[in-house]
């Protein structure tokens, strides 16, 4: 049986010259629908890429507010309340006071402006996030105004070369140095010395958010379960990768409210092609149906041979679909604001995975599209399919 739906199958594929465009229409059709599928969603991938994996899971994130960090106000007193339940907690925990706030870059290709995070930090700040380096140029010098670039925003934003100035709070700061941290999201931030940001912007001593570092998990527990149990602090505690997970979480429920219903209309149009064309095949070759059935060819056979041929040619669009998605945005640097209003500098990257996604929907496409014309070839009589002319 197995034997007859492969011979089956090859002379399904050996007459496809005659119906070569309705072949074609199923071919595009099948490919549209995978290139959008995994065009979508290799966006929303990059972005869990630059955000979520490279956020440190060791790391916590203390601030007034979980939603945003530039919209966290930690006051001083807080800030040392904060620094002391921590050490209590863990004598060897590292601590990094931060602000975060937005400023404007002009984007050289577009002539406009976008807003990056301007962020302010202290000495330890550097160390407590993993594979962050300077590249080029120096750090900058505590309380006078310089500044450092991550690697990414340089590249995709004017003005940020060494040696230029950025005009913030009424000053000129210098750019002394460039960073770079494994392509995450921190490589989109230009970077101050805490008390100069806080004296040219006004804001005192608070903060935005105090990053902490414990020695080990146990150690982390006890912290959270101390400033949670400071009901003056009134602070929010969590993983540097949830609140960047949390984040990522509402990106993926909106592209799935709008992708899916149009990824399902397109899917069935693919369907309907499938249909077509397969029907088409089976119209086409009812007398060599008849005389394969009738030299023994059992009806299982013919009627496998014409889905597979309907699988095969969806597969071949899924392949396209990946193929030219990949060419066309694999490697290729974007920014993008997401994240509330903040701009990141985006290295798209197709997953394999995804593109597997792609070809199995592909596959799964051609099965729909392939199965009533492949029970109606089956189930074609002997007789009748040997008067067609």
């Amino acid at each position: 049986m197995i034997r007859q739906a492969f011979v089956m199958s090859a002379l399904n594929l050996l007459s496809l010259p005659k119906r070569l465009g309705s072949a074609l229409i199923d071919v595009f059709g099948v490919a549209c629908v995978v290139a959008v599928f995994v065009g979508l969603f290799s966006v929303v991938a990059s972005y869990q890429s630059l955000l979520v994996t490279g956020s440190d899971d060791a790391t916590l994130m203390v601030m007034k507010s979980g939603n945003a960090e530039n919209e966290s106000q930690i006051t001083k007193a807080d800030s040392d309340a904060i620094a002391t339940a921590a050490t209590a907690g863990d004598p060897r925990v590292i601590l990094s006071p931060e602000t975060s706030r937005l400023i404007s870059v002009k984007r050289p290709q577009n002539h406009d402006f976008v807003t990056v995070a301007l962020r302010g930090v202290g000495p330890h700040a550097i160390g407590l996030r993993a594979g962050m380096k300077l590249t080029a140029g120096r750090l900058f010098q505590s309380g006078r105004y310089e500044l450092i670039v991550g690697h990414a925003s340089q590249q995709q934003f004017a003005g940020l070369q060494i040696g230029s100035s950025l005009h913030l709070a009424d000053a000129d700061w210098r750019i002394v140095g460039v960073f770079t941290a494994t392509g995450t999201g921190v490589e989109s931030e230009v970077w101050g010395d805490l008390g100069a940001l806080q004296s040219a912007y006004g804001s005192g001593n608070n903060v935005s958010s105090v990053r902490l570092k414990p020695s080990s998990d146990a150690a982390a527990a006890n912290i959270r379960a101390r400033l949670k149990a400071d009901p003056n602090l009134g602070v929010n505690v969590q993983r540097e990768r949830d609140y960047f997970q949390g984040s990522i979480d509402g990106l993926f429920t909106t592209m799935r409210f709008f992708a899916y219903p149009v990824l399902l209309v397109m899917a069935i149009g693919a369907v309907f092609a499938g249909l077509n064309t397969m029907y088409g095949a089976v119209a086409a070759r009812t007398r060599e149906i008849g005389v394969a059935r009738s030299i023994g060819f059992g009806a299982v056979p013919v009627a496998v041979g014409v889905l597979l041929e309907s699988v095969l040619l969806s597969l071949l669009g899924g392949i396209l679909g990946v193929a030219v998605i990949r060419l066309a945005l694999n490697g290729m640097q974007t920014n993008t604001n997401f994240f509330g209003d903040t701009q990141f500098a985006l290295n798209l990257v197709v997953p394999p995975a995804l593109m597997l996604q792609g070809v199995v929907w592909a596959a799964l496409i051609g099965l729909l599209g392939g199965l009533l014309p492949a029970v109606r070839a089956g189930r074609l009589p002997i007789v009748e399919a040997l008067r067609e002319t």
